[in-house]
């Protein structure tokens, strides 16, 4: 079978992941951008552009999450050309460009590890470019997976706050966001109540739902 640059080719049936039998390939389409004849082991590796319609069947399993975690591509995949058959194109190379960009922003925390799996799945839809968006959507997940009141304890303080480092607080909301300092918090120190940045508490019970959930905001306000 004659492939050259261009063509649009599907995986055979029955084809794994080269780089993990954990992901069965067959039936991915995409184009060919790059053809490397081995002549010593005669045979013809071929590099394929996953087409935009395959990016998206991609996106609903774990296969870029797990690339991204493990610093492999995923736009992209080099085959035998034994595990190929031409194909006709589904898409244009606008539409490929236009989803991999839609899914690269959805995966821009996955370097951090399960953390970072875990805050992109948080951040699916925000726009990466505007923080203010994405504090909106960490405000909406944290409201509505934290169990309040959370006991905690102050990082970080500057001098001329009133509540001080080391101190104990009892989180009791998330009534809004700054620009700044990024999610606010309701605290309560006895009788008194302040509002406090959560990237500088610290939850006291380290093995509650509520310590993993505010430690991946953390991470990805210290990140941003």
């Amino acid at each position: 079978m004659n492939i050259k640059k261009g063509d649009s080719v599907i995986v055979k049936e029955g084809v794994k992941d080269p780089d993990s039998d954990e992901f069965e390939i067959g039936g991915w389409q995409g184009r060919v951008i790059d053809i490397d004849n081995i002549s010593e082991k005669n045979n013809t590796l071929i590099t394929v552009e996953w087409d935009s319609i395959t990016l998206k069947q991609m996106d609903t399993t774990d296969f870029i999450a797990q690339s991204e975690k493990d610093g492999l591509g995923w736009d992209t995949m080099t085959l035998d050309n034994s595990e190929l058959e031409k194909s006709t194109p589904r898409d244009t190379k606008k539409n490929v460009i236009k989803t991999k960009k839609e899914i690269s922003n959805k995966y821009l925390w996955t370097w951090l590890g399960e953390e970072g799996i875990r805050i992109s799945k948080i951040l699916r839809t925000a726009n990466p470019a505007n923080e203010m968006d994405c504090l909106q959507k960490w405000v909406e997940y944290l409201e509505g997976q934290l169990s309040f009141p959370i006991e905690a304890i102050v990082e970080e303080s500057e001098s001329n706050w009133l509540i001080k480092e080391g101190q104990k607080v009892l989180i009791k909301s998330l009534p809004h966001i700054v620009d700044t300092y990024g999610v606010i918090a309701t605290v309560r120190i006895g009788r008194k109540k302040y509002e406090y940045p959560l990237c500088e508490l610290e939850v006291i019970d380290k093995k509650s739902p509520n310590s993993q959930l505010i430690d991946d905001y953390k991470l990805w306000f210290a990140n941003r």
